[in-house]
């Protein structure tokens, strides 16, 4: 790979520094400016799923994954909106409706625990667990940018991995939650913020995009990874400035 076309890049403050892809940036960050320019509530989340067959998802892919993903996502919102009382007091109740959503995602492959592969809950509990028993993980990360001003945006995160784990090669989908944030209280200490699910662009672009540059990094994109296109992102229209 032609180092001229890379960046080092540190991701988190006090993470280490990757390096990434100069194009893959710009597209990434396209994406998450048109999102945060044209869509009213724009809440940005990152997933990451487990491809466990490679064959079946070859077939989702094909048809587009990114598509395949939009459609089950309307299928999830279909089964809520049946689900939803209509009658009596309930009925006041705001109805869900299925966010526009645009998409970044880059398949990647690394050795891993059992835990890190099934999405284990603990599995980052005390950091990367640490064992000599190293498996084959085959993945995908995927930052989903939801409009979410006719959903509640917490509750999105149910509604899309059920949606991903419904794709053909796909299972054990999980969310990565946003790294806590020190900041300043009324009296003047420091402390934490708590982990979130998620990234509202219009307040939390700059750390929302560069969360996002990790899709960009050209770690972890090895030729096991059987397929020949590994990244990719919505189509977005070029913005007038």
């Amino acid at each position: 790979m032609d180092k001229r076309d890379t960046t080092a890049l540190k991701i988190t403050k006090d993470g280490k520094r990757y390096n990434t892809k100069d194009k893959r940036r710009e597209r990434i960050e396209e994406v998450f400016t048109y999102a945060r320019d044209t869509m009213t509530s724009p809440c940005a989340f990152h997933f990451i799923t487990h491809i466990h067959d490679t064959e079946l998802f070859r077939a989702t892919k094909s048809k587009g994954f990114i598509k395949e993903f939009e459609r089950a996502l309307k299928r999830q919102y279909k089964l809520l909106a049946k689900k939803e009382p209509k009658e009596g007091k309930a009925k006041a109740k705001r109805l869900q409706k299925c966010p526009n959503t645009l998409i970044v995602y880059s398949i990647e492959y690394k050795l891993t625990s059992q835990k890190e592969i099934n999405g284990d809950d603990n599995a980052y509990k005390y950091g990367y667990e640490k064992t000599d028993e190293k498996l084959p993980f085959l993945h995908i990360h995927v930052h989903v940018i939801a409009d979410c001003n006719n959903t509640i945006a917490p509750n999105f995160t149910f509604h899309a991995m059920n949606a991903m784990n419904e794709l053909d090669g796909l299972k054990a989908t999980r969310y990565a939650k946003t790294k806590p944030r020190k900041t300043k209280n009324e009296n003047g200490e420091y402390e934490y913020e708590k982990p979130k699910k998620y990234k509202k662009l219009k307040t939390d672009y700059d750390d929302a995009v560069l969360r996002a540059f990790y899709l960009a990094k050209t770690e972890q994109k090895s030729p096991e990874i059987p397929y020949r296109k590994a990244f990719d992102t919505s189509k977005v229209k070029k913005l007038v400035a």
